[in-house]
């Protein structure tokens, strides 16, 4: 009875319901900037994840960081408190739901032996190193099922408890290798534990569905369904703004080029509809990717049928026009392989910056169009840049 007393005593006072607040909040901080950051990483390209993963792992330890000032502040010279070890276990294993990255797997790994070389100074003891690492191999294992089983242990209740008990025991084992307490403890911190993340299963499960019905409605409203870059829809919405930004900041370059596959039906009449739906989708992405790997101030939209648009916020026609002839360049020397036919792909374009002169969008829209009409009247594969005309020169370099 006694000890049934000291537990909850150590678990229900006024410094267990801080650090349970805190610990809600930063749950909260955590999971929306870490759907924040996973959705701004799929549109940005794959060399700027790592500092995303970064930017989350720093998130955990600050998390995890603050959690220990605020218990070290409130019980000075303890290094253990079950309501503060299971608000610690809470931060790190929901990280590894939510934070998908190598940065988190190593942060869940190094936290215990940073807590037992932490006891080990201060209690002046050689705790028993061999339970320790057998239990933190114990962890590891956990922790590696658990990054390759994700989705399945989220979706399986009985998975999902095995897992939180076998994390919460190992921890629980490895705090007891150096600070010996009651095993009785053991059983009272797995059920708490457990049941915490329960409760914060139901609430991510939840999460999950609306951010993943949130991102289905956004793909549907502004990506065009074929080939994956923005539609016409987000196009017309996106120029609403332009002409009145350039308006408010005239000294910044706006640019658009436009674009059209050559020889479009040709495809479609040799090699069937099929190719021609996959010749939209090698040049959407071959641009959009090429256009992604250094600036995020452009835009791609398919525009209609095979032509595209480019929108280019702080460049001016002449910098634009060595960027979309070095993409122009690679497409044709990557042709697409289809039915075992390589498939050789050009296109035409027209480039102008919107002027003082243009009263609206459509009056800078109808020139650049006329300027791809020139390009194609010209022969097709040429590029017109503020009415000149021109091939390619392929030895442009971005």
């Amino acid at each position: 009875m006694v000890l049934i007393n000291n537990f909850f005593s150590d678990i229900l006072n006024l410094d267990s319901v801080v650090l349970t607040l805190l610990t809600i909040s930063l749950i909260v901080i955590m999971t929306a900037t870490t759907y924040l950051l996973e959705y701004r990483a799929t549109r940005m390209p794959s060399r700027y994840h790592r500092w995303i993963h970064l930017i989350e792992g720093g998130l955990v330890i600050g998390s995890v960081a603050l959690l220990r000032a605020e218990f070290v502040a409130r019980d000075p010279g303890n290094l253990v408190s079950w309501g503060y070890i299971i608000a610690q276990l809470t931060i790190l294993l929901l990280s590894l739901y939510t934070m998908h990255n190598l940065a988190i797997t190593v942060i869940n790994l190094i936290v215990p032996w940073a807590f037992y070389a932490e006891t080990m100074m201060s209690t002046h003891s050689v705790p028993q190193l061999a339970l320790f690492v057998v239990m933190w191999l114990g962890l590891a294992a956990t922790i590696r099922y658990i990054n390759h089983h994700r989705q399945a242990v989220i979706a399986s209740e009985w998975r999902y408890i095995v897992l939180q008990t076998l994390y919460g025991l190992t921890w629980c084992l490895m705090i007891w290798s150096v600070y010996r307490y009651q095993f009785f403890y053991i059983v009272n911190v797995l059920v708490l534990f457990v049941v915490y993340m329960l409760v914060i299963r139901f609430f991510v499960t939840r999460i999950n569905r609306l951010v993943a019905h949130f991102m289905l409605l956004n793909q549907e409203v502004n990506y065009d369904e074929l080939t994956g870059v923005l539609n016409r829809a987000k196009f017309d919405a996106t120029t609403l703004g332009v002409v009145g930004l350039h308006r408010q900041n005239p000294a910044v370059p706006m640019t658009m080029a436009m674009f059209d596959i050559d020889h479009f039906k040709k495809f479609n009449d040799d090699y069937g509809h099929l190719a021609g739906d996959h010749v939209l989708k090698y040049v959407a992405q071959h641009f959009n990717q090429s256009l992604n790997v250094a600036n995020k101030k452009r835009q791609l939209f398919r525009y209609g049928g095979e032509e595209f648009v480019i929108i280019f916020r702080g460049e001016s026609a002449t910098e634009v026009q060595p960027v979309v002839t070095v993409i122009r360049n690679t497409l044709q020397k990557a042709p697409l392989n289809y039915g075992g036919k390589s498939l050789t792909v050009t296109v035409s374009i027209g480039v102008s910056m919107l002027q003082k002169s243009d009263t609206n969008f459509e009056d800078w829209f109808k020139r650049v169009d006329h300027y791809l009409y020139l390009s194609k009247e010209a022969g097709r594969d040429r590029i017109t840049v503020e009415g000149v005309t021109q091939p390619f020169d392929e030895t442009l370099h971005d």
